[in-house]
């Protein structure tokens, strides 16, 4: 049972974060000699499997042969005590994303 609801969760978790991949970019002459992938992101090229998570952007970047890229998923609630916070680009993904803070009330 343990294990079906850790796949559940799982599978949640990987659905509410947007991911693509794409072709790396050429390296810039300034730094041929480099094994990688250029991220224009940090102006730099990192090693194949290396992931970055470039302050300023909510994302992370994996360099492979493709380059992956996830991001923050939607958000939302519809109860009126709770709200959407912003992103927060002075943090790293995926602590930038945006997520849902509650008011409570606490009446003792």
């Amino acid at each position: 049972m343990l294990l079906k609801v850790n796949i559940i969760l799982a599978l949640v978790g990987f659905s509410l974060c947007a991911t693509w991949q794409g072709y790396p970019p050429p390296i810039p002459k300034e730094f041929e000699g480099k094994e990688g992938c250029y991220v224009k992101e940090i102006n730099d090229v990192v090693p194949f499997g290396v992931t970055v998570k470039p302050i300023g952007h909510c994302y992370r970047i994996t360099c492979g042969s493709m380059m992956s890229y996830a991001s923050c998923g939607t958000v939302a609630t519809n109860d009126p005590k709770c709200y959407k916070t912003e992103v927060d680009l002075s943090k790293p993904y995926p602590e930038c994303c945006p997520t849902i803070k509650c008011d409570t009330d606490n009446h003792i």
